[in-house]
């Protein structure tokens, strides 16, 4: 399998994130994550922003911060077979994502913010 790279962004808002559920016949069915999308051709950063609009139809501003990387392993959990850059964009005023107008809303099938410690797995 090819070493693939992707780009995803942490809302945080005040002391919430936002995730969103994966649709049951996506990728990941049923798992909260970050908006995120595989890096084509551009940077990181762009891939990211390009991402998080097709996934909920919001523009974001091009400050963000790279916060880190997560390594993404085949099945076997030893083989590495991909690199998610983790941006994060801080702000006060509520981000709402609008799966039904975004061009890609249909990977998620609904978003919400959640606190550290109210994460839902």
């Amino acid at each position: 399998a090819k070493f693939k790279r992707y780009s995803g962004i942490i809302i945080k808002d005040n002391d919430k994130v936002l995730l969103c559920k994966r649709s049951p016949d996506e990728s990941m069915p049923n798992t909260w994550s970050i908006p995120s999308g595989m890096i084509e051709k551009i940077k990181p950063v762009e891939a990211a922003l390009r991402e998080f609009n097709e996934e909920t139809n919001v523009v974001l501003p091009n400050e963000l911060k790279l916060v880190g990387f997560i390594n993404k392993y085949d099945k076997d959990k030893t083989t590495k077979r991909g690199l998610i850059y983790v941006y994060l964009h801080e702000t006060s005023e509520k981000i709402t994502p609008n799966l039904k107008k975004a061009k890609d809303g249909h990977e998620h099938s609904k978003c919400g913010y959640f606190s550290v410690k109210d994460l839902p797995f």
